[in-house]
């Protein structure tokens, strides 16, 4: 990738491609695989990261917004999971209204990420069945989705300033209560830009990954984690919980962070008050039937306290899912009927961190 070098101290890509009219602006033109954006303008493009059996490709859609003055470098990505649509609608919605001669730097989005997932419409790839999210810094001979990140992670580490990862609940089956995860392993890393960039978002929920997650394997396995190692703050969104307010309150979010990365005129808005969480947890069934919930998003619960049911066809009540923490329902399951082990009947924001027993 050729790109604009960033105000920053960091350094990006190989080179510069052919600068603009030096009447019009100084900026150079942004371009990824031969896809050219010129200063103060947007352009489109497929990324090949793969090949099928047959040699056709595997490509992922990309968006290139180039600004008429020099700035910093932003990735925005989406659909890590491929029933993750709302993030892909938000990205593309917020990149389509992105005005790029009001922009300084540089903004590359790639709104669908674990391509093979998305356009069947599940959750993983058929082709590998792993989870795209959990796939990093991946392997350059790995599995599909090892090969995938491996080429992502090299981009970005190579041309990316700043990088948000979108996320979302999934309508009709997940409700999502909007928050932000930040990962990190010294304190010193959050207080040092990365508080401040996450709030931008200005979703009032922030949940700290700090260490080994407690259920779905290694944290160290996340791009939030591959590329706070290289020095690129980053984190992740969670849209929601439905369409319409996920994608407004998403744009809302991706304007006010280029706003805070001095990337888009005018000031960043700060909310009065953030809820900082050092966990989250999530509740699994263990059986099958008509799920009730008894509890919705953004409640309180305490830890032992009855969150759910599960009745079987017969009618009998065959478990109660349990709140395993005191904390926040930022995740609720919607669907009317659940089985063992989907994902997920609950998730909770822990006051405090949770050690698995």
């Amino acid at each position: 990738m050729r790109s604009p070098r960033s105000t920053s101290s960091r350094s990006h890509g190989p080179g510069n491609d052919d600068a603009v009219d030096a009447g019009e602006s100084n900026m150079k033109s942004l371009v990824l695989e031969d896809v050219r954006a010129g200063a103060g303008s947007k352009a489109h493009g497929y990324l090949k990261v793969a090949e099928h059996l047959d040699g056709s490709p595997e490509k992922l859609p990309f968006i290139l917004a180039n600004g008429k003055a020099d700035g910093l470098c932003l990735w925005i990505t989406g659909c890590e999971h491929g029933d993750e649509t709302l993030a892909a609608a938000t990205i593309i919605m917020f990149m389509s209204g992105l005005d790029p001669k009001k922009l300084k730097g540089t903004v590359v989005a790639l709104p669908v990420l674990d391509s093979t997932a998305f356009n069947v419409k599940r959750r993983f790839s058929p082709i590998d069945s792993i989870d795209f999210s959990r796939a990093y810094p991946g392997f350059k001979n790995g599995w599909l989705a090892q090969q995938v990140t491996y080429r992502i992670s090299e981009l970005m580490s190579e041309n990316a300033d700043y990088v948000i990862n979108v996320h979302n609940g999934i309508p009709g089956i997940l409700d999502v209560s909007p928050y932000c995860v930040a990962t990190y392993e010294k304190k010193e890393q959050w207080l040092s830009g990365l508080k401040d960039f996450t709030e931008s978002f200005l979703f009032d929920k922030i949940i700290h990954w700090i260490g080994k997650s407690t259920e779905r394997g290694e944290r160290t396995s996340t791009m939030m984690s591959t590329l706070m190692k290289k020095g690129i703050p980053n984190f992740v969104p969670e849209v929601g919980p439905d369409t319409k307010g996920g994608i407004r309150t998403g744009v809302r979010g991706f304007e006010n962070s280029l706003r805070f990365l001095k990337m888009l005129p005018g000031p960043a808005k700060k909310l009065k008050k953030y809820h900082s969480f050092p966990d989250v947890l999530h509740v699994f069934p263990t059986r099958g039937g008509v799920f009730t919930s008894y509890v919705e998003l953004d409640d309180e619960v305490k830890a032992g306290q009855k969150i759910a049911s599960i009745r079987s066809f017969t009618g009998e009540v065959t478990e109660e899912l349990i709140s395993p923490a005191d904390g926040v329902v930022v995740v609720v399951w919607t669907n009317p009927v659940i089985g063992s082990g989907d994902f997920a009947a609950f998730e909770i924001a822990t006051f405090k961190e949770f050690t698995k027993p």
